[in-house]
């Protein structure tokens, strides 16, 4: 269960490629760029079985040293929201 929530969150993070990095493409970024924050990620919704922009911006915080809210806005981060909370209410 825990691999396939990391994957799914990974997935998610992947597509939203904040910074542009194409992770797993030819000419990008490794494929586990942002497992990491991932990991982080999907520790937090196996507990709470979701996540918050507070606690997304802070795991970004932690790796980037910015929120992810000013990296790619609200909008999009509350569509991870959603993504990630589906998930996580799957498995909890």
């Amino acid at each position: 269960m825990w691999k396939l929530l990391n994957a799914e969150v990974l997935r998610f993070l992947s597509e939203l490629d904040p910074y542009g990095l194409t992770p797993g493409a030819p000419d990008g970024a490794p494929a586990d760029e942002y497992d990491s924050e991932a990991t982080t990620i999907a520790s937090i919704l196996l507990k709470d079985g979701t996540v918050t922009a507070e606690q997304l911006d802070a795991v970004w915080q932690k790796w980037f040293g910015e929120r992810l809210t000013v990296v790619v806005g609200s909008k999009q981060v509350n569509t991870l929201i959603s993504e990630l909370t589906s998930l996580g209410q799957r498995r909890h």
